[in-house]
């Protein structure tokens, strides 16, 4: 199958209290969703990934060179739907009982399912850690999840602000760092984006 269902969380409206200033389905939970049924949103902390159900989209099996670059295949596979600097954002305006509500009544609000296209990318990135400079390969496959824009349009709004839409994709393999590069949006991908990659499995 190429098509994955995922379910979302039932939250609780309430008033925001302001501080001083995943075919194949998704895992919400460890227990897979069906098509049809619902499960709990994942856990939102530093950030809100969408894990994906390896029976319907396994991670990569070995390693693969992409001009002469070693990368290796990521262990799990997921969608990130908030990346960590959204996600600190939010959680410094907002008290965090009504954030992991609001977020849980708009991931619900979404119909989660997203379609793969085969589209792979060679991504680079050099960022310095440890007082010295390093720099990250990752290949991604592009994925389509119509829930992302209107997602975070909403998120948008409680922050009074328009936000971008990250690119939804999958990382599959990495190489220089594990966690692979983020990708909050297409200025970002268009910045790391090194050439199309075809033929790998």
């Amino acid at each position: 199958m190429n098509r994955v269902l995922c379910a979302a969380a039932t939250g609780a409206g309430v008033t925001p209290v302001k501080r001083a200033v995943a075919p194949g389905r998704l895992l919400p939970q460890p227990v897979a969703a069906r098509a049809g049924h619902t499960a709990t949103m994942p856990p939102f902390e530093h950030s809100l990934v969408l894990p994906i159900d390896p029976a319907c989209w396994a991670p990569p099996a070995a390693p693969v060179t992409v001009d002469g670059i070693v990368l290796t295949p990521k262990p799990e596979l997921h969608i990130t739907v908030i990346g960590s600097a959204l996600a600190r954002e939010l959680r410094a305006v907002f008290d965090a009982h009504w954030l992991d509500a609001a977020v849980a009544a708009t991931f619900d609000a979404c119909g989660w399912h997203f379609h793969r296209t085969g589209r792979r990318c060679l991504l680079r990135k050099c960022y310095a850690a440890d007082g010295a400079k390093h720099v990250a390969h990752s290949i991604i496959e592009r994925i389509e999840l119509p829930a992302m824009a209107p997602f975070h349009r909403e998120l948008g709004r409680l922050l009074g602000r328009q936000l971008p839409v990250p690119p939804p994709h999958v990382t599959l393999y990495v190489a220089g760092r594990a966690q692979g590069i983020g990708v909050s949006s297409a200025v970002r991908l268009r910045a790391f984006a090194v050439r199309e990659v075809d033929g790998l499995l």
